[in-house]
């Protein structure tokens, strides 16, 4: 037992440094793109909309495609080619991806159509010229998630056979598109030429994953198994994920929603905020998370119960090792890293000043936030999905609760106590769940 445990730690040190390198890298151009973004277009208008224009195809991705692949697929996977072989784990993938393309542009279709009326609930206290704007820049992003939808079927291949760099370098790339946007459109195009580059991006977070596919010789067939029962397991197993998965975009839709009724800027502003406080989460939250999931899952699957518990544990201490100093650093320096990262062109000291008020209470979140990913993705490695789905939406109704009842008074800054509670409730109750459950395995 000895011997495999200490296999495994090599396997997730060597991936998590891998996956922390890469999201070093990918939140490094964030920045770079934010500070382009504050200079360019400070906290205004465009970029209110331009954040908001990805309320409806992120919620279309994350509920569609990415909670079937993180909650169910890539255990059942790992599973099949393990037991059955590359052959059968292969038209298992093609079945995936080819469920996904077809739902993505179906739904993507009628959200496209129906834009000018989600555009009145994502956004209810934009002016008309704002709605419209928003419309117009939904539609074009509604593209990303079919391109997304096979990255990520791709992803999770690769994270199923430990392959993580090709994995965690797609998303430096993506920053890549949306910088050359800024920088070589939007002087022409306006924040128009900033979405052209966003989809460039995604094609070039597609195509390192392809890449990165060419090792393992898996094939692509235009077949769609609807029969197949591991095709019906997956299906049964992210029906749950469909509601839960995507709760943090459904905090941040309804974050959006208040903030739009509060002065020009504040999404754009809240948005900031957030991606400060996800590079710490990113780096080592979902870093190592990411690195334990075919690990637990392997675990799970030899009824290796007690390798189990003791991989959790081990990559729990690791993630607050990491994200408890960084939140310490992030509530007590904000204003400094507001101020050097986004302080110059059109984004003046107000901006300034309240996008490090909202980030000092965000970092409160951050070792919470990291925690509930490799708490849910423990979950899912026994193939349980409803359990981290039942404590999200009751941690998102909590954000929400909070952020709407103290907007009106604490302004921007209610929205990031709303997460934090939200945050602190779903790890909380995913813990202690997860305690009793390791307990009866003993």
């Amino acid at each position: 037992m000895f011997k495999w445990l200490n296999q495994y730690n090599h396997r997730f040190s060597h991936g998590a440094a891998i996956l922390s390198v890469t999201a070093f890298l990918s939140y490094g151009l964030g920045l770079v793109r934010d500070r382009l973004f504050a200079h360019t277009f400070g906290a205004g208008s465009e970029l209110d909309a331009y954040n908001a224009a990805f309320i409806i195809p992120d919620l279309l991705l994350n509920i569609l495609v990415a909670g079937a692949l993180q909650a169910a697929f890539i255990p059942i996977f790992t599973d099949i080619w393990h037991k059955k072989g590359k052959d059968e784990a292969e038209k298992l993938a093609n079945t995936v991806m080819n469920a996904g393309i077809i739902a993505v542009i179906i739904i993507g279709t009628l959200a496209a159509i129906f834009m000018p009326a989600l555009a009145e609930i994502i956004a209810p206290g934009f002016a008309d010229h704002e709605k419209i704007l928003l419309i117009n820049l939904t539609r074009l992003l509604l593209i990303s998630p079919i391109i997304f939808s096979i990255s990520n079927t791709l992803g999770a291949i690769l994270v199923s056979q430990k392959s993580y760099f090709a994995y965690g370098l797609s998303p430096v790339f993506y920053n890549f598109g949306i910088i050359a946007g800024v920088l070589m459109l939007s002087r022409t195009h306006g924040i128009y030429g900033v979405v052209f580059g966003t989809l460039a991006g995604a094609l070039l977070h597609l195509g390192i994953r392809l890449l990165g596919m060419r090792p393992l010789k898996l094939k692509y067939a235009p077949i769609l198994n609807w029969r197949d029962y591991n095709f019906k397991r997956i299906v049964v197993l992210m029906i749950p994920k469909m509601f839960g998965h995507p709760a943090e975009q459904l905090i941040f839709w309804a974050f959006t929603v208040i903030a739009s009724t509060l002065a020009a800027g504040s999404i754009t502003m809240l948005s900031f905020a957030r991606n400060f406080m996800s590079v710490p989460v990113s780096l080592f939250g979902i870093a190592f998370a990411t690195a334990s999931f075919p690990i637990l899952s392997q675990a799970a699957s030899r009824a290796d119960h007690r390798e189990f518990i003791s991989h959790f544990w081990e990559s729990t201490k690791k993630t607050l090792l990491f994200t408890i100093p960084s939140g310490i650093i992030l509530f007590f320096f904000s204003a400094i890293i507001v101020k050097i990262f986004l302080g110059s062109g059109k984004f003046d000291d107000h901006a300034i000043f309240t996008t490090a008020s909202v980030l000092s209470i965000f970092a409160l979140s951050v070792p919470t936030e990291s925690v509930s990913h490799l708490l849910a993705r423990s979950f899912y490695a026994l193939q349980d999905t409803l359990a981290p789905v039942i404590f999200s939406l009751l941690g998102f109704g909590i954000a929400i609760a909070v952020g709407w009842t103290y907007a009106p008074t604490l302004g921007l800054p209610a929205l990031a106590w709303g997460f934090f509670a939200g945050s602190v409730f779903k790890i909380t109750s995913l813990g202690i769940l997860l305690f009793k459950r390791t307990k009866k395995l003993r």
